[in-house]
């Protein structure tokens, strides 16, 4: 039945026959497209909230691109980097004989293809419900079975990732399909590209954890081997030089009390005492580089307290010690506060020519935080690692770093030292 509608013209209402269908059609279409946009989004969006493969995902989104666009088959391809075009898994409605899946087009030759036009500039004849150019190249692929078809280009930014296409629609496409088409390939696009960084990103964390555990294991056999140098040092120096010290100064002894050396004893009794001088500093440089035992005491409070008062005994220095540390604290956090700890210690009797040092250790934000503080002459941090006898300050932020913690260590010239770390209850 023909249908008028009144419209103005020229100011005035005029009866126009056969303009009523057309917008209600146009309207409808419109509506359609929205729906299949919407769902289309939606299967998009879903696989971001579920678990589901990659080959699943795409037969899902595939289905929903052949739904809403009322076709009979819908596919995905990828651009290979040889500019060579590839079915996607999982397409819908292409049966497991199917030539497509053995389909290679070649892009770029010449730039002017219907599939090149699409991939690269998201362009496409459409006339009568298909575009014949690209019709033809699926039939020229061996797909003879095309009776029409429309494609937009897959993209994420200015990445080409491929070409998403729709066959087979009985009533032919529109303009709409082809718009639902160019949006879910550019929401495919953007899936893609956070599937990509989402892996690179698991794959640089699992390469980060592993080069971590490396160097862990590295720092260790340093230590192990530092261990073992040293005490190879003292069990020559006690076996070797010590025993020779001790046995020349038997042998003075023995020519001190020959009379015959009598007028020599002045002499002889200052080469004594030069003697005994070495041999007290030779035993204090093996106390000081023999590696502490394998064994920890048990209580982090007594380890402190004990390594404080040989400090004390040695260097005169006065100590302080102030702990509130878990009963329960795992052996390996007590290893890395003791030797850290003995460190600063070290530094401290070593180089700051102090008075008095601090240790106050406590349990703190689900780890063990330790301060250790002189009154000495403190020195410039920043060339604290071209300094002689600093480098130990490098293996205290090692040691706590790679526990998953952190070293602070503050100085100035003639205000002391102050050395602050924290490592977690586990590692």
């Amino acid at each position: 039945m023909d249908t008028a509608e009144a419209i103005p013209i020229d100011g005035k209402l005029r009866l126009v026959r056969g303009v009523g269908a057309r917008p209600k059609r146009a309207a409808a279409q419109l509506e359609r497209s929205e729906e299949g946009a919407r769902a289309a989004i939606a299967a998009i969006a879903s696989y971001l909230d579920s678990d589901e493969g990659l080959t699943a995902y795409f037969a899902r989104l595939s289905a929903t691109i052949a739904r809403v666009t009322g076709a009979n088959r819908a596919a995905f391809w990828r651009l290979g980097p040889r500019g060579t075009l590839t079915l996607q898994v999982a397409p819908h409605g292409f049966p497991d004989d199917s030539p497509a899946y053995t389909v290679r087009l070649q892009l770029g030759a010449n730039g002017r293809g219907a599939i090149d036009r699409v991939v690269f500039a998201d362009e496409l004849e459409l006339l009568n419900g298909t575009s014949a150019g690209l019709d033809q190249t699926w039939h020229d692929a061996g797909l003879t079975d095309v009776t029409n078809s429309i494609a937009a280009s897959w993209t994420a930014g200015g990445r080409r990732i491929g070409a998403v296409a729709a066959y087979d629609s009985p009533n032919g496409f529109t303009t709409h399909d082809l718009w639902v088409l160019r949006l879910v390939g550019m929401a495919a696009g953007l899936l893609w590209q956070y599937k990509e960084s989402e892996d690179e990103l698991g794959y640089t964390a699992v390469r980060l954890e592993e080069a971590v555990a490396a160097r862990r294991h590295l720092l260790n056999n340093i230590a192990a081997g530092g261990d073992e140098a040293r005490r190879r040092f003292a069990s020559a120096l006690h076996d070797d030089s010590l025993q020779l010290l001790t046995g020349a100064e038997l042998q003075l002894e023995r020519i001190r009390s020959d009379p015959a050396t009598n007028h020599q004893a002045v002499q002889l009794d200052q080469l004594k005492h030069t003697l005994r001088k070495v041999e007290d500093s030779l035993r204090r440089l093996l106390t000081n580089v023999s590696p502490e035992p394998l064994q920890l005491p048990g209580d982090l409070n007594l380890a402190i307290s004990e390594r404080l008062e040989s400090m004390r005994v040695r260097a005169g220095i006065e100590a302080h010690i102030d702990t509130r540390v878990p009963s329960d604290l795992p052996q390996a956090i007590q290893a890395i506060a003791v030797k850290n700890i003995a460190e600063a210690l070290n530094n401290v009797e070593k180089h700051a020519h102090a008075t008095r040092v601090t240790v106050v250790a406590e349990g703190v934000d689900g780890g063990l935080g330790v301060e250790v503080f002189d009154d000495g002459a403190g020195f410039v941090v920043a060339e604290s690692v071209r300094t002689p006898g600093h480098i130990g300050l490098v293996a205290m932020r090692e040691r706590a770093q790679l526990a998953g913690g952190w070293c602070r260590i503050e100085s100035e010239p003639g205000a002391g030292t102050r050395v602050h770390f924290w490592v977690p209850l586990s590692l």
